[in-house]
């Protein structure tokens, strides 16, 4: 005789806790749903195309095939095209894809060294909420290793001083605040052989009035200010980013998250505003993780970053 377990009989799974509710005369059993787990690194790591879009078909032509990468990239046209016009014809022995395209990125873009950044002394770091601005200014001060000083501009958000609090108490640095151009230039004033790190709050990319109400604390510092912009930002505002800082007096670029986004093309439309390439942040720890954006290392990321097959590492044709 078939036997069949009452559902009052029924037991649970160890440590699976339910919730009972009542409803229309009688209990309901619901079990709590796990919460998804989103892993960022492995989702900018996918093969990337649109959902529901086919895989691209590479171009078999070496100059074809680099501008096609480029555009996967997300690299603003008009920059493609002087990238593509730039790519050597004549060849090398054992030339790679990555030389040519780096070779190409050297002619098209400008680039400059950490080095050449923290001579300028006093600078500003400028750009959008969320970039990793403050981060970025203490990992400057961390490459230095010199005498220096963080200035916050950011006394009049809730919570604004505490991450720069923190970076200045683990790196031994003094901390000072200005609520004022004015307070801002007389701290510049009275420390004239340190470097200066100004930290500011966040700024649009397209508001033109809030970048040009940075003016008075570049001019009462003296500084030169520095634009730091997330691998993620949308080319219209990176475009629009660069040509504000450079309006200011800004002469160089610093891009962050370039360790957890693939397609990093986009912020390079600072560069077509005439800014300079001067490196980048692959980690959020403060004490280390900024490397060198040279025209090498950007080839290789922007083709690693587009596609996952090793085309690009063997010898060009």
């Amino acid at each position: 005789m078939r036997v069949s377990k009452s559902r009052k009989t029924r037991r649970t799974a160890p440590q699976a806790p339910v919730i009972v509710r009542r409803g229309h005369g009688r209990l309901r059993v619901r079990r709590p749903q796990a919460e998804p787990v989103f892993d960022l690194i492995a989702i900018a790591g996918r093969d990337g195309v649109e959902p529901g879009m086919p895989e691209p078909s590479w171009p078999s032509g070496d100059v074809a095939f680099l501008t096609a990468v480029l555009r996967a990239q997300r690299v603003p046209e008009l920059l493609v095209q002087k990238i593509a016009a730039a790519i050597p014809v004549t060849l090398a022995a054992n030339t790679t894809l990555a030389d040519r395209l780096a070779e190409a990125l050297a002619i098209a873009i400008d680039f400059a060294r950490i080095e050449d950044v923290i001579k300028a002394r006093r600078l500003l770091i400028a750009g959008p909420s969320g970039a990793g601005k403050t981060t970025f200014a203490a990992k400057l001060v961390a490459a230095h290793g010199g005498s220096a000083r963080f200035i916050s501009t950011d006394v009049g958000r809730l919570g604004g001083l505490a991450p720069l609090r923190e970076y200045a108490t683990a790196l031994g640095v003094p901390l000072d605040e200005a609520a004022s151009p004015e307070a801002l230039g007389a701290i510049a004033a009275a420390h004239r052989n340190e470097l200066l790190v100004i930290d500011t709050g966040g700024t649009d990319p397209g508001d033109d009035y809030a970048w040009e109400g940075l003016r008075p604390w570049v001019m009462a510092a003296d500084a030169t200010p520095l634009l730091v912009l997330p691998a993620n930002l949308l080319v219209e505002d990176a475009l629009s980013a660069g040509r504000a800082a450079g309006a200011l007096g800004a002469r160089h670029v610093a891009v962050t998250r370039l360790d957890i986004v693939r397609r990093v093309g986009a912020v390079l439309g600072a560069a077509m505003a005439g800014l300079a390439l001067a490196g980048a942040s692959v980690t959020p720890h403060f004490a280390y993780g900024l490397r060198p954006l040279t025209p090498e290392v950007l080839a290789q990321r922007l083709l690693s970053g587009a596609l996952e097959e090793q085309r690009w590492r063997a010898p060009a044709a």
